[in-house]
């Protein structure tokens, strides 16, 4: 069975209340990222009760939304604002199935997102490198407050240190410059630079592929999270 990564990522609109014209450039942006890492242009369909209710609503295809779905989402915005919450698969069976979900649901911040990536790779050469670009990508176009990418269930079943704080998993972005000797735990560590600066940091916890129902792997992420607490590195879900 091909290995499922969850990547997460939160990000605030500068401007204020992110607006419907920005969410359809968001999920264009992120299936643009898609269809890089997965070197495959996908078409995209809205989720339904059943995957023949879902394959009969298409979504995203030929570098756009449909005009069926922008209808259906803006009515959606309108009727729940300030809150918006969708999601978008593109219709593999189920073990190589990738999905979006877009969730705008703080009332007190309106300009705040969260962004879950469901990606299972095509192939898993060189696939560190590739999490690491996306990550990239994602964390300059939206300035991310942070990135992770775990499999396995690590965060969701709670392998993490903190239950209330980041999550390390396979990799995380923060926007901070670590530098190296003061985590000698983790494998990896890649700059995210904005021009000439280093405007954040991808902590790597293994070079291998991660696996999150292993204690080897499941050791160094906790390794690292308890490394980046001590470091004023790890803050609370809340204080994102």
């Amino acid at each position: 069975m091909d290995t499922r990564f969850l990547m997460n990522f939160e990000f605030r609109n500068e401007s204020g209340d992110i607006q419907f014209s920005e969410i359809i450039e968001h999920f264009n942006f992120i299936i643009s990222t898609i269809d890089t890492f997965t070197q495959t242009k996908k078409t995209w369909y809205e989720t339904g009760y059943s995957r023949k209710q879902a394959l009969s609503q298409v979504a995203f295809q030929f570098g756009g939304i449909t005009d069926t779905t922008r209808i259906k989402w803006q009515r959606r915005y309108k009727k729940s604002k300030p809150l918006f919450v969708d999601s978008i698969w593109d219709a593999n069976d189920d073990n190589h199935s990738c999905g979006i979900s877009y969730r705008k649901m703080f009332y007190d911040e309106k300009n705040r997102a969260s962004v879950e990536l469901s990606i299972v790779p095509q192939n898993l050469e060189n696939v560190l490198n590739q999490f690491t670009a996306l990550i990239s990508q994602l964390s300059s176009y939206f300035n991310c407050a942070y990135v992770n990418v775990d499999s396995k269930g690590y965060s969701v079943l709670g392998r993490n240190v903190f239950p209330d704080r980041l999550a390390v998993g396979w990799m995380l972005y923060i926007p901070h410059v670590v530098l190296p000797e003061l985590i000698p735990e983790a494998a990896r560590f890649v700059p995210v630079m904005d021009g000439k600066m280093q405007k954040g940091t991808i902590v790597v916890s293994t070079e291998e592929i991660f696996d999150g129902s292993n204690k080897e792997h499941i050791g160094k992420a906790n390794d690292i999270e308890i490394r980046l607490l001590d470091l004023g590195l790890l803050p609370l879900m809340t204080e994102i």
